[in-house]
């Protein structure tokens, strides 16, 4: 317990994430969604350290996070890396145009 979870659920990691200048709905996000299920453990455990710098997700899950997560549009050209802003669990990437090109 101390160590907190070893996997990493998509569909918790979701049900605690807000979108910021998107729609739930839109494209981008689904294929964000797509590409986090197919990632390894700890490929996960990355971009949750990327997006929050936490190395462990608390035993309890997302809802336990001081904050939400949330996920932020860019208007940095499609060619930009996503950013983060760790200190408030801000995602941030640029509208690409296609799932290749974000998993990328």
């Amino acid at each position: 317990m101390l160590g907190g979870r070893s996997d990493i659920s998509v569909e918790d990691w979701k049900a605690h994430t807000d979108y910021n200048d998107y729609e739930e709905s839109e494209l981008q996000i689904s294929w964000f969604w797509k590409i986090a299920e197919t990632m390894s453990v700890e490929q996960r455990k990355m971009l949750l350290f990327f997006w929050t710098s936490i190395k462990s997700l608390p035993f309890e899950g997302f809802g336990c996070l001081d904050s939400r997560l949330s996920i932020h549009k860019t208007s940095e050209p499609d060619d930009h890396l996503p950013s983060s802003h760790t200190c408030f669990y801000h995602l941030c990437f640029p509208v690409y145009q296609s799932t290749t090109e974000m998993e990328d």
